[in-house]
């Protein structure tokens, strides 16, 4: 059995959740079982060995401008792929200091929603890989 642990990143930052969801990886990895962990929105960073997957799922960058507007949700892949670079979202998220929290709640009900919401297609590739 594969185990799958999805992680919010958190850019350039060190964060408390990475940290364990890193360690639980490792450690699970350590005593033979089949375990990958994968971040969410930005990639992850961590003071040991990050044993994070290289890609990011539901991109940070993708999320919020499907949220914002229409036309982002019809994007083909390849540009959504470019949006979802972690050397770009790394670098992005220096900035993610500036946003309003009162700003992302039509985005968290959004996501909440599932392939109903503004971001059902990160929802479907999610469900791909």
């Amino acid at each position: 059995m594969k185990i799958v642990q999805i992680t919010a990143g958190a850019g350039g930052r060190i964060c408390g959740s990475c940290l364990h969801d890193n360690a639980l990886v490792r450690t699970l990895r350590q005593r033979g079982r089949d375990a990958v962990l994968v971040p969410a929105y930005v990639p992850t960073t961590s003071d040991e060995e990050n044993v994070a997957e290289p890609i990011v799922v539901m991109g940070g960058v993708n999320v919020f401008l499907q949220q914002k507007s229409s036309i982002f949700r019809r994007t083909p892949r390849w540009i959504d792929w470019f949006f979802d670079r972690p050397v770009l979202l790394r670098a992005l998220s220096r900035w993610s200091g500036n946003t309003r929290p009162a700003d992302l709640g039509p985005l968290t009900v959004s996501s909440l929603q599932g392939e109903e919401g503004c971001q059902r297609k990160e929802v479907y590739r999610l469900a791909e890989w």
